[in-house]
Parts: C-alpha cells; sequence; structure tokens
C-alpha cells in the first residue's frame, strides 16, 4: 500500500540558480535562432559552425573542432552535414596532401548578411533590455565562466 506522506529532502538554496539560469537562457537564444533560421534551411549549430568559418576559412578539421569548442567526431559530423547542404568544400592541404583545409561555398558567403542580421536583431533586443553596460558585463561574464578550467 502507499503512503500519502510525502518525502522532501531540504537542501540549502543556491545563492544565484546559475544552472536553472543559463540553461533557460541558451535554450531561449537557441530557439530564437533555430526559428529565424529555418527560413535560411540554417539550424542554430549550423550558425555557429559557419560562423567559425566565415571568420577563419582554410583550417583544418582539428582546428575547426578546436575554434568551435566540439570534439573531432562532432566537428566531422557537422562539416559532413554542411558538405551535404552544399555550404563546405573539403580541400586537400597545399603543403600536406594527407590534411584537408575547409572552404565555404558561394552559398554559404552568400548567407553570411542575412544571418549577421539576424544575430544583430538578437543582440539589439537583449541590449535595449538590459542595457549596453550589462550586455558588456554579461559577455565578459561568459567568456571568462567558458574559460574557466573546472
Amino acid at each position: 500500500m502507499l503512503s500519502n506522506v510525502r518525502m522532501q529532502t531540504f537542501l540549502p538554496l543556491p545563492k544565484y540558480f546559475l544552472c536553472s539560469l543559463t540553461t533557460h537562457a541558451a535554450r531561449k537564444i537557441i530557439a530564437y535562432y533555430n526559428k529565424s533560421l529555418e527560413p535560411l534551411g540554417l539550424t542554430a549549430q549550423q550558425m555557429m559552425a559557419l560562423g567559425v568559418l566565415w571568420r577563419e576559412e582554410n583550417i583544418s578539421l582539428g582546428v575547426f573542432a578546436e575554434r568551435a569548442g566540439i570534439g573531432k567526431a562532432a566537428a566531422v559530423t557537422m562539416i559532413a552535414r554542411l558538405e551535404a547542404m552544399g555550404m563546405v568544400v573539403r580541400e586537400s592541404h597545399p603543403q600536406d596532401r594527407r590534411l584537408n583545409t575547409l572552404k565555404l561555398t558561394d552559398k554559404a558567403r552568400s548567407l553570411a548578411p542575412q544571418v549577421a542580421d539576424r544575430v544583430a536583431k538578437l543582440t539589439d533586443a537583449i541590449e535595449s533590455t538590459i542595457g549596453h553596460e550589462s550586455l558588456k558585463i554579461l559577455i565578459e561574464g561568459l567568456t571568462a565562466i567558458k574559460n574557466l578550467d573546472l
């Protein structure tokens, strides 16, 4: 027979609920990007991957994985998807034929201004909500957290 008595564990409340806040904020941002990028045929993850190559092209898969902050297996999968979409091609490295470098296609390059517009709209919305200085502090804080050696 089941008891009607609820068991509850009392734990001290965290000071800031960082895990919950960052998870909810990240989900909201990713949902915005997925919705706004859908007409372009991109997801938020694909946009972030292309962003690495928009900033620095002709890099190896290993360098791409490092810059994107993902493992090599995830990088292989992402690049394969982007290749299938006609966004990226692999070319032999000019000095070392064993290596491939990643190059953007014209199709990917043509999407950059539209993606930049969507990124700017989100940034503007956040900045108008929390203010320029708070956004600057938020970015500095998130960058510092990202770089923590935990």
